[in-house]
């Protein structure tokens, strides 16, 4: 039975399984390939160029009763507006710190009418900066009558963007320096009224600091101090001083009165002139030679019986005839 089983073709197990037709696709269009989803990009914060940038002067000296203004810019270089916090610190610092004055200051916030008082503290305020422009800042300084050299107060500013980003700083400040003060006097007593405050300077020596007094000058003392207050309260009670001159003296002013003048100025050869110091006090004669570096004058006496060239000093002769003649004709 086994051959007749092979010729029946009968297996054991799963029959197997019939052959699959391969169906070839019909020719036709493409279907359309779908589009990309578009990708959401965030839309960058803007971004705010900034700048504090001073006027004129970041630091200005000043003498006491002064009043000064420091100015400032605040700039937007970008292409949009912006609000920005702007703080403003006011801040003192002496030598003397249990003697320091508080220098008033004012400043008129933009898009305000008033001024208004600062005082050691900070203070913010929101600023709105247009497109490409810019704010002006201005404070308004008094340096107190009670200053001493060298205190200073300082206005800093911090500006901060609404949207964050680098915070632009700038300080200004006024620094107290010493002023020269003019001092009316009796003719002829200018140097009395000078000692005298000479002395009292070695009881408050702060207040002064210099004495000058010009021969060429009659009628005045200059003093170096720090107030005008402080100077005309030391000068009470001085015999013959007469008060102060309104308004500060300059070095400027004061600076001819230092350089001494020389003796032969003035003088030509051929002058007539009459000693006035020496042996030959109150004769007369005339200029024949003058030497500038020596500040010396060579003269002969007009009475003399024989010409004796003499040298003299400069201010040992006193101008009688100009002259201009060298051989004295």
């Amino acid at each position: 039975m086994a051959g007749d089983d092979e010729g029946i073709g009968l297996l054991s197990g799963a029959p197997p399984e019939p052959a699959k037709k391969t169906v070839a696709p019909v020719a036709g269009p493409a279907p359309p390939t779908p589009a990309p989803a578009p990708v959401a990009v965030p839309k960058p914060e803007p971004v705010h160029d900034l700048s504090l940038q001073a006027a004129d002067d970041t630091t200005r000296d000043v003498t006491a009763g002064t009043v000064t203004t420091l100015s400032a810019v605040l700039s937007n270089r970008a292409t949009e507006p912006v609000d920005a916090s702007l703080t403003v610190e006011i801040g003192y610092t002496s030598k003397y710190e249990s003697e320091g004055a508080e220098w008033p200051v004012r400043w008129t916030p933009p898009g305000v009418r008033s001024p208004l008082e600062l005082f050691p503290r900070k203070e913010k305020r929101v600023i709105h900066l247009p497109a490409a422009g810019g704010v002006p800042l201005s404070f308004e300084i008094t340096a107190p009558v009670g200053v001493r050299f060298g205190d200073r107060v300082e206005v800093r500013l911090a500006i901060e963007p609404a949207n964050g980003g680098a915070t632009p700083k700038l300080t200004l400040a006024c620094v107290a320096r010493q002023a020269v003060l003019a001092i009316k006097t009796s003719r002829g007593y200018e140097r009395e009224v000078a000692d005298t405050l000479l002395a009292r300077t070695e009881e408050k020596p702060d207040v002064v600091f210099a004495l000058l007094v010009p021969s060429a000058l009659r009628g005045y003392v200059f003093a170096e101090g720090m107030s005008f207050e402080g100077v005309r309260e030391m000068l009470k009670g001085i015999r013959k001083a007469r008060g102060l001159v309104e308004g500060e003296t300059t070095l400027k002013e004061v600076e001819p009165l230092l350089v001494p003048k020389i003796t032969v100025e003035g003088f030509v050869e051929g002058a007539i002139v009459e000693l006035i110091s020496g042996p030959f006090k109150g004769e007369k004669a005339r200029v024949r030679k003058i030497d500038q570096a020596k500040e010396e004058n060579t003269v002969e006496l007009i009475e003399a019986v024989v010409p004796i060239p003499v040298t003299v000093r400069g201010d040992h002769v006193r101008m009688l005839e100009r002259g201009g003649s060298k051989s004295g004709g």
